[in-house]
């Protein structure tokens, strides 16, 4: 016998009482409260995700020769090598934009840059634990030299607007 079947037994009493007046109305108040709750949640979850798929989308949609260029890295031998030509490309393209700068300006700019590249050519591989799987140390990976590309990126479009 386990303990409710025990319980029951042992406190049979108490299941023969009626519940006072009015149990039932407000038992069936609470469930329709909750019910309207989670109708409610749930239609609100959905026009989120609604929302979500629609917003990624569209920015696929607009922007698709990025998408493209990202998944070649994804998919690349040497993730690192992928991301540091398409973050030389980008440098190159800020060097050339910052041309009328004045030097204290450009000096600036080109640390920040500079910073970048050190980061992503720390040796961040060695850094993580050898029981990862390899999909997800690429993962890992691949995120933290998006980021980095995304970095520079930023930084070319402010000197652009």
């Amino acid at each position: 016998m386990n303990s409710l079947e025990k319980y029951v037994v042992d406190n049979k009493r108490l299941f023969d009482e009626e519940p006072p007046a009015g149990h039932f109305e407000r038992l069936q108040q609470k469930i329709t409260r909750k019910s309207t709750r989670i109708i409610t949640l749930r239609w609100g979850l959905s026009i989120a995700a609604s929302i979500t798929i629609l917003m990624t989308a569209g920015i696929i949609w607009l922007n698709p020769a990025k998408q493209h260029e990202i998944l070649l890295c994804e998919n690349a031998h040497d993730l690192k090598i992928c991301y540091l030509d398409k973050m030389n490309d980008i440098a190159g393209q800020i060097e050339a934009l910052i041309q009328d700068f004045d030097p204290w300006s450009q000096q600036q700019l080109m640390y920040d840059v500079q910073s970048i590249f050190e980061a992503v050519n720390s040796d961040l591989e060695s850094e993580l634990p050898e029981e990862l799987p390899e999909d997800k140390i690429k993962e890992i990976l691949s995120d933290y030299y998006r980021q980095n590309l995304e970095g520079l990126e930023m930084i070319q479009q402010m000197i652009i607007n």
